[in-house]
């Protein structure tokens, strides 16, 4: 009896009897699951849960659509708030203040810039005529060096003295009677506007005196310039004024 006790402990310890005597042909454990029966059985359920799955696709797709959705939805975190969401940049009170507080001063307004003041009108143009003429002044003396016999010469008929020494030492005495003879007869009997040639008639040896008057002299005077030719050279004195003078209409 007691025998029987110890085996039947030792059975449910060790889930066999170590003392109990056994041959090399017996099996120690639960039956062999036949392994062509577990292929046929896995098969069966995988064929199950595709049809079964297809069916429910194919039915209730909606459905089916929503619980995937709310599953992906509980598995992953929540998104974070998107730029785009228009209560994002909402502050609150308190960072609205906080900004206001640490904000820049603000600039002062400007005034208005005011219309540009219209240009002045432009003066109106005086005729010529009533433009008042600078009072007319007689021309200074001409300076004359009394050593000088040629500018003693010139001067004496009409001529500048400052005309070229050159000139007047080529004058011969025929050219200094001549232009005596043309300035004195230009002053009494020449208008303003023309000039006054002479002589009229002349051989290549002689000089070639031509008178023109110019504006500025006061009115009891008459100012002009000699033009000479001598050896085909031109030469052009400064003016000179001769006053006190009898005149044959000569302003016209």
């Amino acid at each position: 009896m007691a025998a029987r006790a110890s085996r039947s402990a030792n059975i449910s310890q060790y889930g066999y009897d170590p003392g109990a005597s056994f041959q090399p042909e017996e099996r120690i454990g639960g039956p062999f699951v036949n392994r062509r029966c577990k292929r046929i059985r896995n098969a069966a359920m995988f064929s199950a849960i595709v049809l079964g799955g297809g069916w429910g696709w194919l039915n209730h797709h909606a459905t089916v659509s929503e619980w995937i959705s709310a599953i992906a939805g509980a598995i992953s975190p929540a998104p974070a708030h998107k730029a785009t969401d228009p209560l994002a940049f909402i502050p609150s009170p308190q960072i609205a203040a906080a900004n206001e507080s640490s904000s820049e001063p603000a600039v002062p307004a400007l005034p208005p810039i005011a219309a540009a003041a219209s240009p002045p009108a432009p003066e109106t143009a005086v005729p010529d005529e009533q433009v008042a003429a600078p009072p007319a002044e007689k021309l200074p003396p001409p300076v004359v060096d009394p050593a000088d016999p040629y500018q003693t010469r010139a001067l004496a008929v009409g001529l500048h003295p400052g005309l070229s020494r050159v000139l007047l030492a080529k004058l011969s005495a025929i050219d200094y009677r001549n232009a005596g003879i043309a300035i004195k007869t230009a002053l009494a009997e020449t208008p303003d506007a023309d000039v006054f040639v002479w002589p009229r008639q002349r051989t290549p040896e002689l000089a070639l005196f031509q008178i023109k008057f110019v504006a500025g002299a006061v009115p009891d005077c008459r100012r002009y310039v000699v033009m000479v030719t001598k050896d085909s050279w031109l030469t052009t004195a400064l003016p000179m004024e001769k006053c006190g003078i009898r005149r044959k209409n000569a302003r016209k």
